[in-house]
Formats: structure tokens, sequence, C-alpha cells
């Protein structure tokens, strides 16, 4: 493993639908190191929380089945463990803030019950320290008047408070892992703000590694030291965060650095890349995007391009590297 946390190789996750085989994650292989925040960006469909999910084991099968692939997490092979060990490493080891608190935190429980039931599950501490866990972890995500809000049922709180207590929920074990799905989309711009300064603060106190997933390339281009693109399911291109948005080779990755605003640029309107994503249901064998790329050649009608490392460290699945252009 080295200095890896993480090593997911060529994870394969399907969904079996009446109308045929959806390959959400298709082949997907990357490396999470230990104490480092790796961004996983792209648009709505691609893949990027049915990765997550698939770290999780949490697939709802049917219609979901991981059906190849390796996740080693520490030298455990995820896919291999029994459901008992995996409830051990859920929660504890491994973590997840979901993209809307509210449908995520139980309404009928407290706060403070929701974050207590967390870490009696995986720590040896009884009531009253768990619940003295729980303000000091509702602290730490700058919960203000933790001692009441613990006693709050989620209704109560704002979207902004709802998010810090999962986040506190989260974070309550010390987890090796911390996977962020979309952790900022339901909230305005400084709460954003102020939840993604938490997240790195967290990073730093606990040597946390941290998956962020989102499609917003300002929060990666702020948060994240290693990024991978996703499109239909499979992995299009992954760099360090500064040579990403540098030197970005994949066309898709091209399109969606053109489609950001800028201060500098006086456009009327934003750049789109045209087309919309394939269907994913018994997806033909060809480059899933050559029908939205304005650089398409014949090869890319006839076979997936392999991703290949192009420069060290940046690697890049596209078949105008391969020809050498």
């Amino acid at each position: 493993m080295g200095n890896n946390l993480v090593e997911i190789k060529n994870l394969k996750t399907y969904f079996y639908t009446e109308d045929g085989i959806v390959k959400a994650v298709d082949d997907v292989s990357f490396n999470i190191k230990k104490g480092e925040i790796i961004g996983v960006v792209g648009e709505s469909g691609c893949g990027k929380s049915v990765t997550a999910m698939s770290i999780m084991r949490l697939v709802s099968s049917p219609p979901g089945k991981i059906v190849g692939g390796e996740i080693i997490f520490e030298d455990k092979k995820i896919l291999e463990l029994k459901d008992d060990e995996m409830r051990a490493i859920r929660g504890n080891d491994i973590a997840v803030i979901f993209q809307e608190p509210m449908t995520s935190l139980n309404p009928i429980f407290t706060i403070g019950y929701q974050i207590e039931e967390v870490i009696l599950l995986h720590q040896k501490l009884n009531k009253i320290q768990a619940k003295e866990k729980a303000i000091e972890m509702l602290k730490l995500v700058g919960v203000p008047r933790a001692e009441e809000i613990v006693e709050c049922y989620p209704h109560e709180l704002s979207g902004g408070m709802r998010q810090r207590a999962m986040i506190a929920m989260a974070v309550s074990c010390n987890p090796k892992l911390l996977i962020a799905d979309e952790p900022t989309t339901a909230l305005d711009v400084t709460i954003q703000a102020q939840i993604l300064d938490i997240m790195k603060d967290l990073k730093k106190k606990l040597n946390t590694s941290i998956m962020l997933i989102t499609h917003d390339l300002g929060v990666i281009a702020e948060m994240a030291e290693y990024v991978v693109v996703m499109y239909a399911g499979k992995v299009i291109e992954e760099a360090p965060v500064i040579e990403l948005f540098k030197n970005p080779m994949h066309p898709y990755t091209e399109g969606l650095m053109k489609s950001k605003p800028s201060l500098n640029e006086d456009v009327d309107r934003l750049y789109s890349i045209p087309g919309q994503v394939p269907n994913p249901i018994n997806m033909p064998e060809e480059c899933y995007f050559c029908a939205r790329c304005s650089k398409t050649m014949d090869i890319c009608r006839k076979q997936q391009p392999p991703i290949k490392e192009i420069t060290p460290g940046h690697k890049v699945a596209c078949f105008l590297y391969e020809e050498g252009k």
C-alpha cells in the first residue's frame, strides 16, 4: 500500500434494469493517499456518488451490484469482508457526509442522540461520556451553544447547522477516510466557505484523508490536492490540482474549465459543453465523449481509449495523445 490509504482497482458497479444494464462505474481505478484531499469531479450521473457508495459497500442490491474489481483499504479487501467486519469499518474508519442533511438525519431523534449512537457503536464509552463527546464534536465543527443543540431535532436547525451536525457525526470516531458527497451544494456561499474551512481544519487536526465529490471547480481549486475527472462511469483524466488547472488535456476537462465564470473575461454567456451525457443503458464500444467532442477522430467511434500517463502524475484517456498529436 505504501503511502496509499485506499486503492481502487478496475472497479465495476452495474445496475440491472428492465431496459438494460447501466454501467454506473465502469473499470475505475485510482488511489487515495494518507492525509490527502482528493477531488472527484464531473457532471451529474458520471458515477461519482456510486464510486463512493461502492467504497462503503452501500450499493442497494437489487438492482445494483459490484461485479468486478478491488477496493483495498489499509490492506483489507473491502469487497471480501463479511457484513459485520464491514459494519465495524463503516462510520468508524470510513465516514460519509451526504449532500442533503435533512434526508440523512432521522427526524424523530435529537441531534445529540444520533451522534451519540455512532460513538456508542464504535467506541468504548458510556452514555454520559458519549454525550460529552457529541458536544465536543459539535464545538469542533463550529456549532455555537452546543450543549443546547444536542437536545434539538433536525427540523429545528438551519441547513448550515444540520450540515455541521452531519460533519460532527462523521468525524466523531476520527475516521481515516472522510467521503464528502457534494457537502455544500444545498448551502449558501458564506456557509459553504465555513464548511470547507471546517473540513480543511479537520484534515490538519486529525490527518484525515478526504474524498471530495463535487461538480464545483471552485471548490476543487480551493480544497483538493489531486483531482480525478469522471465521465459516464469512467475516469478520463487525473492529475495534481495545479497541473490539471494549468494544463487540462482531455477535451471534456477543457470544456469544464471553459464553463466556469471568470472575472477577467467580458462575456455575455458562459460556455457550455454541447450535447448531453449519453444514455447509460447498453453503451456502445466507443469513446463516450465522442458525440460531444470537437476533436473526434475515426478511432474514437470504434473503441474506448485506455487511460495512460502522458506526463509524470498526469493521466488521460484520449486518442489525441495516442496518435502523438
